[in-house]
């Protein structure tokens, strides 16, 4: 019988770390294993300046028999999904401290507290941390935060609030954002290289450099290991570390293309929105694959942000145009960039739904959950929240569906139970008065 893997394992060799995925055949990393034991994961993605509702929201509650125009591209996972209405944030709203709703919309999205405007950066812990505090021990990263902007902590961004409300959704506590991740060679790096080997910062660059891919250091361990593996295994293996090398790969391309030469591995990102999402979204399929983290956050946009939109016929500033003013030909252009950003949730579904595990795939065992802070952005509103659910078969979530709750129902409210069954433990989150079925 084949010596059984540790839990935690790994391909290593000096200036690599590949983490394995689930090998059934070596007995400790039971992919086979009952859904309810299997490692269930989240992942909030946040949109920013609100939505068309028109074009967003179901004709009626119920069955999802016609998806609305912007929801379109989720067609291939209707059965796991679940449109939410009616869900809002009253600590959003300016309660006293005036202009601010974009500052205060993405601060509070996962806090459901009220952003402090003086007297210094105060907000409350997200629920992404909640989780990591409870349950990150597991993994090798507590949580991962991902964004395609850059987040600052300094100055002013709207209306007297803190640069660092509109950029960061995930707190550790009341005055410590997250710091985001934005370039993906970075987090390959962090993911899949051995950062603690031997030698200083330099050789280690020298080493990035030289080689061709991360892959090549652990070579010899990878066909040790796919020796001791069965024939499923050993598909599973080859199909995983080949997916990093693609990956590895299309960052590379951007990276050469973008600045060749330079004595330092370069970091940015792609120039390119679609592609810079799904390089970040791809990696984070990986993490998940690998069991490296278990909770994460992806900002699309950092909140009011103006981005223009070229690739789909809206060369406009997202935020100029969310004040539509009631005008057709400026809704229907938030139509378009409404849609293009739910074309990237379902690239991140795909990834998911795209890796086996036990009797489903990676999608039934994670909960992704899509908003955004404002209603409509031409009126700044904090009712009747953007959200939708998708995946977590294994939590019982019943998809397919649209369900409306009662005006002013915190959104809080459904964080406090994403929280329970995440951690199986009660969280207090901001405003929430109940945990929603």
């Amino acid at each position: 019988m084949s010596r059984p893997l540790p839990r935690r394992a790994f391909l290593r060799a000096a200036g690599a770390c590949v983490a394995l995925p689930f090998l059934p055949s070596f007995g400790a990393r039971a992919l086979a294993a009952p859904a309810a034991v299997r490692p269930r994961r989240t992942v909030f993605l946040y949109v920013p300046n609100g939505v068309n509702r028109e074009a967003w929201t179901p004709k009626a509650e119920g069955a999802l028999t016609t998806l609305p125009p912007t929801l379109s591209p989720l067609a291939p996972f209707t059965s796991s999904l679940r449109v939410v209405g009616g869900l809002g944030h009253q600590k959003a709203n300016a309660n006293g401290d005036g202009p601010g709703d974009h500052a205060r919309a993405a601060a509070t999205f996962l806090t459901g507290c009220q952003a402090s405007k003086t007297g210094g950066v105060r907000v409350g812990v997200s629920v992404d941390q909640v989780i990591a505090q409870r349950i990150g021990g597991e993994t090798a990263f507590p949580s991962l935060e991902l964004s395609c902007d850059p987040g600052g902590v300094a100055g002013e961004c709207d209306s007297g609030y803190s640069c660092a409300y509109s950029g960061h959704v995930s707190w550790k506590s009341a005055t410590l954002p997250m710091a985001k991740e934005t370039s993906p060679a970075s987090l390959f790096d962090r993911l899949f290289t051995d950062q603690g080997g031997p030698g200083t910062a330099e050789e280690k660059a020298r080493r990035r450099r030289k080689r061709r891919s991360v892959l090549d250091l652990v070579y010899g361990e990878a066909q040790a290991l796919s020796g001791r593996v069965d024939a499923d295994d050993r598909r599973r293996l080859d199909e995983y570390l080949e997916g990093v090398r693609a990956l590895e790969q299309r960052i590379a391309r951007g990276e050469v293309q973008g600045a060749p030469g330079l004595a330092s591995r370069p970091t940015a990102a792609p120039q390119d929105h679609a592609e810079h999402f799904a390089q970040l979204a791809d990696l984070l399929v990986l993490a998940f694959r690998a069991d490296l983290t278990r909770t994460a956050t992806l900002m699309v946009a950092n909140e009011g942000s103006n981005r223009s939109y070229p690739s789909v016929g809206v060369p406009d500033g997202h935020h100029g145009i969310s004040h539509h003013g009631s005008d057709p030909a400026l809704r229907q252009k938030i139509a378009k960039v409404d849609r293009f950003h739910v074309e990237r949730l379902a690239h991140l579904l795909a990834g998911l739904a795209s890796v086996p595990e036990g009797n489903g795939t990676l999608l039934d065992a994670t909960l992704v959950l899509y908003g955004s802070g404002i209603g409509d952005g031409n009126r700044h509103d904090h009712d009747d929240l953007p959200i939708l659910l998708a995946g977590a078969a294994t939590a019982g979530l019943a998809g397919g569906t649209y369900k409306r709750f009662p005006p002013r129902t915190p959104l809080a409210n459904l964080f406090s139970a994403i929280a329970l069954d995440a951690t199986g433990q009660r969280a207090e989150l901001g405003d929430a008065t109940a945990t929603l079925s």
